[in-house]
């Protein structure tokens, strides 16, 4: 019950830092190697100091600088860029990032934004989608080290503790994104006091919390961004890492819809930092209510409320949810989109037969949760699509009400490796007269499109359309 207990503990400590707190409240500064100005006096109630303006990008200073471009958005206080190797700002020098894979995971220095990758915080996603809102529509951005060198945090991930410098377009002049975030509120401080900007962004945070902005705001302030109801708000990544951790609990999760058959719908959330998708199936039964049925449309991004449950002692899966446009939304499937892709990733089937995948989790105070899986396990219930398979074996099922469905074992390489691909009973034409044999498998070579599941322990790849085969020369 670990991570149940922490989720547990962040929410309720996000509540109680809500309540703002004025007598013997004081902001230490601290010793900065270049503070900047003054800002002079907190603001009265009515005030509002941009003081972000009052620090500037000074290309001339001796810290390290690099123009770069959004590679992908991870959350409020993290971003990866590419370097702008042909940059007429700054100087791009070979290897400066070879650790970090040639690209720049930065962490950003003296905030603390809430947490929107794994358990969700409130005003976490509003806080990540204000950075990729500044950052899409900039101009020029620069990332600049503290002092005379590129520091890496404390972690194993390999981040750079930077600034991030943003010109907003039709504009002169850079914005520091972290000072702002601190600004309007969005982040708490993370040895703020003795940065480089330390006395600057200090007022600023001073300021977010005298007007309760955002993380300041009293607790029933709302966030547009987050679920406000009594089940626990997390990812499908947060999910999928503690799944045993959640079991007969009520949560509320995202995800797109990439499939439906069987009673259940399959949903999955693609994680940027991974660059993976990660899933469950979505069980609404036999007796669903048609007003919930009219929206389980493969494409359709929807947030759901449910319990996780054990089928068969193996299979995890969402259950108990429901839909009424008139009902308690702390209670309710809520559409957030339609038509987004339904993916089918493209997927290494190496991966998926012998792989693993390391998972990293970071809690506010900055401890880390390292967590390996199996690379199949870890993408369960998402849809792939895999390129070049040869099927060496069939097996099909004679009885029951599987009878005419299959087992394709299929090689990729010259490993020796294989994978499985079991069907349901297929038919090549709509009236469901021509079944789909052995015969129009085995020794073939194709791509398929299917969604990860585990079996008697044993992951494959389950194929539910003749038409997702695309079968080569």
């Amino acid at each position: 019950m670990k991570r149940f207990g922490k989720s547990l503990v962040s929410m309720l400590c996000v509540a109680m830092l809500a309540i703002p707190v004025f007598a013997g409240c004081s902001v230490e500064y601290g010793n900065n190697p270049n503070p900047g100005p003054d800002p002079g006096p907190d603001p009265g109630p009515s005030e509002t100091v941009d003081y972000v303006s009052q620090v500037s990008l000074d290309f001339s200073s001796e810290t390290k600088k690099q123009e770069v471009e959004p590679r992908l958005f991870i959350d409020g206080d993290t971003t990866h860029f590419d370097p702008v190797k042909n940059s007429t700002l700054t100087t791009y020098h070979e290897g400066d990032f070879d650790e970090s894979d040639g690209y720049i995971k930065a962490r950003y220095l003296a905030v603390n934004t809430p947490e929107s990758t794994g358990t969700i915080e409130k005003w976490g996603k509003s806080a990540s989608n204000f950075t990729r809102s500044k950052l899409e529509t900039a101009e020029q951005i620069v990332v600049e080290s503290d002092d005379t060198k590129w520091n890496f945090d404390s972690t194993a991930s390999k981040r750079l503790m930077l600034w991030v410098w943003y010109k907003p377009k039709g504009e002169d002049t850079f914005r520091n994104l972290n000072i702002e975030l601190l600004q309007e509120g969005y982040a708490r401080a993370s040895s703020t006091a003795s940065t480089r900007y330390g006395t600057v962004a200090s007022a600023a945070l001073a300021q977010a919390r005298a007007k309760q902005l955002k993380v300041f705001s009293p607790e029933d302030t709302v966030d547009p961004n987050f679920y406000e109801g009594d089940a626990i708000p997390i990812t499908l990544k947060e999910l999928r890492c503690h799944l045993d951790e959640y079991v007969d609990k009520s949560v509320c999760v995202e995800g797109v819809i990439t499939a439906e058959f069987s009673q259940s719908v399959y949903i999955e959330d693609f994680d940027a930092e991974l660059g993976v998708n990660f899933g469950i199936s979505v069980y609404y039964g036999y007796n669903a209510r048609s007003q919930l049925l009219s929206i389980l449309k493969v494409g359709s991004r929807l947030r759901f409320v449910g319990s996780i449950t054990i089928f068969n002692d193996s299979i995890y899966q969402l259950s108990g949810i429901d839909y009424d446009p008139y009902g308690d939304p702390t209670k309710n499937t809520t559409v957030i989109s339609e038509g987004n892709d339904p993916g089918f990733a493209e997927t290494d089937p190496a991966k998926i037969a012998g792989g693993t995948l390391d998972i990293t989790f970071e809690d506010e105070e900055g401890a880390e949760e390292n967590v390996t899986l199996d690379y199949g396990r870890a993408i369960l219930n998402t849809a792939v699509y895999l390129k070049n398979l040869t099927c060496t074996n069939v097996y099909t099922t004679d009885s029951g009400n599987s009878a005419g469905a299959m087992t394709l074992t299929c090689t990729f390489d010259n490993s020796g490796k294989t994978i499985q691909i079991r069907t349901e009973v297929l038919y090549k034409d709509k009236e469901n007269t021509q079944l789909v044999t052995k015969a129009d498998f085995l020794n073939k070579k194709f791509n398929v499109k299917g969604l990860v599941e585990e079996f008697s322990g044993q992951i494959q790849i389950k194929c539910h359309r003749f038409d997702y085969f695309e079968f080569l020369a």
